[in-house]
């Protein structure tokens, strides 16, 4: 279709030509469209589309071709929205040259009413905006910049330098208790509380020294409310630099923190309440381990003395059967309390060595196999697994499975009225180099329901309330059972049919053992090499004559003090094979004693110092070893413990001749 001039109408001709030529005058292109037709195009038309004045005019198809391909749709939609309408359409869009040059077009457009032949005319009108783009860019980011700003609750603001505060959201009203017009002019500084205020412009200041734009970085300070009280705030500002690459302006989201800042005290607080309480606790658990087992040591001690003669009564030995298996059922609530304590801080350490799975079992069952006979029952224990039973060994804390051993064996003899017990043990090898180890303690006694074995497991749980009255315990066994299978990687459960008898059972992952283990001095009945000069460092009496009473049948000479300063005194007099030394004493302690003759330089600065204490929590055992002694005895004292001890470190004494050693 080729240019053809305007249809006749009631319009003068003059009035539409002069309107015409003003229309392209402007750089505007006007166009005429009818039933989907393009019927008309200025002049101007053809060069906003880069055209020459004699090609034809396109159809709607072409022309639609001619849009950039991101706004062809967009366009389309907009031109059939005008033959449904009459209300006027504006559009922006991008259009392609022949040349491949991109313009942008802004085009309006509207529908005439029918004609008197009925036909319908779209008119508009189109202007080229390519050079104007980034201004109406950046209205539209600003405008879009105001709303979003002013739909947040925290508060924007921008500060151009020099002139202070350009824009303030209506957030600040909310934040700060000032409108924003209140604000407007002033330096952001204004609202810094006086003790942040040099902190924060030396952040600021940085980053426009470093021409940081956008940190990931936050900081906090005090902001100042219109009524005078301290907000907490957060802020991240962003630099904004010119074309010149001179800073124009900073741009600020500030959010009021006040209440995170308040959670986070009470947080804190309550976290150190939770510390103290945790330490308060550590503190009393290790006071009252001290206590009860300083008078235990002469309680089991001497009735073990006691009870080793042979001119005791029927009577009199039932009588100190009774004193030393009370005083044993008081030092295993001692030790259930502390380890399980030790266990839910996660203080507790493992000490892996190789040992033997044979004698592993048959040492636990013979802890408690005269327990099981004076009820009448069978103890038993059998090693299954490839191989003879005594070439099972693996690495591991030998002391905590022996602990999970007696629980379960010791819960079974003492609730299993008649029958029998009996425990399992399995070794099933694997080709990296470690095996599972699988124990299962069976009984004859009542049995479980279901709905309490789970329960069993939990802290201070047994099966009913009757049995604590009956049997008596912490109920912390299966507790402290389940949680050192948790340690060492391995679980524990148990199954019964709610009648004839229950099986508990764990099992773990070892690591196979490449030596045999080594049983120095370990449950050994023999006795040191003499003879030996020891000194005792113990300021309680009675202690003092239990280990004089233990070491009697020795060929042992025992020197004795009573506090830490003493024992000083005494190993800087004469030499000793070994010192046995408690840690809690008046004057000077057990520690501090121990540092004192290392630092000394003296004849007899590497003296042996093993501590003989009631203070048995893993960091106060640390606490010997970083002193300077070589190992530690715990109260109650073992009479076995203590032969090992004294065959692992004391030395022998050597000739003397004209030293210190005057007696």
């Amino acid at each position: 279709m080729m240019n053809s001039p305007v249809p006749a109408s009631s319009v003068d001709p003059d009035s539409q030509a002069i309107a015409l030529a003003a229309l392209e005058s402007s750089g505007a292109g006007w166009w005429r469209v009818r039933d989907t037709q393009t019927a008309w195009w200025s002049p101007r038309m053809f060069d906003l589309f880069g055209m020459p004045q004699t090609a034809e005019v396109p159809t709607i198809e072409a022309l639609y071709r001619m849009y950039h391909p991101d706004d062809a749709s967009l366009a389309a939609r907009s031109f059939m929205a005008l033959f449904a309408s009459e209300a006027p359409v504006t559009l922006r869009y991008r259009v392609v040259h022949p040349s491949g040059a991109v313009r942008h077009h802004l085009t309006w457009g509207r529908r005439q009413p029918a004609d008197a032949n009925g036909e319908v005319w779209l008119i508009g009108m189109v202007m080229d905006v390519t050079d104007h783009v980034d201004d109406a860019v950046m209205f539209e980011a600003e405008r879009a910049f105001r709303f979003v700003a002013g739909h947040t609750s925290d508060m924007v603001v921008r500060h151009q330098v020099g002139v202070g505060l350009t824009y303030v959201s209506p957030a600040a009203k909310t934040v700060l208790g000032y409108s924003p017009r209140e604000m407007l002019g002033r330096a952001p500084g204004d609202f810094v509380a006086p003790g942040d205020l040099q902190r924060v412009r030396g952040i600021v200041h940085g980053r426009i020294a470093r021409r940081e734009t956008v940190s990931t970085e936050g900081y906090e300070y005090r902001g100042i409310h219109k009524d005078g009280h301290e907000v907490w705030l957060e802020a991240n500002p962003r630099l904004v630099i010119n074309g010149a690459g001179e800073l124009s302006e900073v741009v600020d989201v500030v959010r009021d923190i006040t209440a995170r800042r308040a959670a986070q005290a009470e947080l804190q607080s309550a976290r150190l309440l939770a510390e103290a309480a945790s330490q308060a606790k550590s503190e009393f658990l290790a006071n009252m381990s001290h206590e009860l087992r300083t008078p235990l040591t002469s309680i089991l001690g001497f009735s073990r003395l006691i009870g080793a003669g042979g001119d005791l009564s029927a009577s009199d030995r039932g009588y100190l059967d009774l004193i030393r298996s009370a005083g044993e059922t008081l030092l295993t609530v001692v030790n259930d309390i502390l380890d399980f304590s030790k266990l839910e801080a996660g203080a507790l350490a493992l000490s892996p060595e190789p040992f033997s799975v044979a004698a592993l079992g048959e040492g636990a069952t013979a802890l408690l196999r005269e327990q099981a006979e004076a009820k009448g029952l069978v103890l038993s224990c059998e090693i299954l697994g490839a191989g003879p039973a005594g070439d099972a060994r693996l690495v591991g804390d030998v002391t905590r499975l022996r602990q999970v051993l007696l629980n379960l064996l010791g819960n079974a003899v003492k609730f299993t009225e008649r029958g029998n017990v009996r425990l399992s043990l399995s070794v099933e090898p694997a080709q990296d180099g470690t095996a599972t180890l699988s124990a299962s303690v069976t009984d004859t006694g009542p049995g479980l329901a279901a709905g309490q074995i789970e329960q069993m497991f939990e802290r201070f749980t047994q099966a009913d309330g009757s049995v604590s009255r009956r049997f008596g315990g912490t109920g912390l066994g299966l507790a402290i059972s389940r949680r050192l299978m948790d340690v060492m990687g391995g679980e524990i459960g148990a199954r019964s049919d709610g009648s004839t008898g229950s099986t508990f059972w764990f099992r773990t992952v070892l690591p196979v053992a490449e030596t045999a283990p080594d049983a120095a001095g370990r449950d050994s009945d023999g006795q040191p090499d003499g003879p030996l000069r020891i000194l005792l460092a113990e300021d309680n009496a009675a202690n003092r004559t239990l280990i004089t009473a233990l070491l009697a049948s020795f060929d042992v000479a025992l020197d004795m003090v009573e506090n830490g300063q003493e024992a000083v005194a005494a190993v800087t007099a004469r030499s000793y094979d070994l010192v046995l030394m408690d840690m809690q004493m008046p004057v000077m302690d057990g520690p501090t004693a121990t540092r004192v003759i290392r630092a000394s330089g003296g004849p007899g600065h590497d003296t042996p110092i093993v501590a003989l204490s009631a203070n048995v929590l893993p960091e106060q055992i640390r606490q010997c070893l970083d002193a300077g002694m070589q190992g530690h005895v715990a109260k109650p004292v073992d009479p076995r413990a203590l032969m090992a001890a004294l065959i692992e470190h004391a030395r022998p004494r050597a000739e003397r001749a004209g030293g210190v050693d005057a007696a």
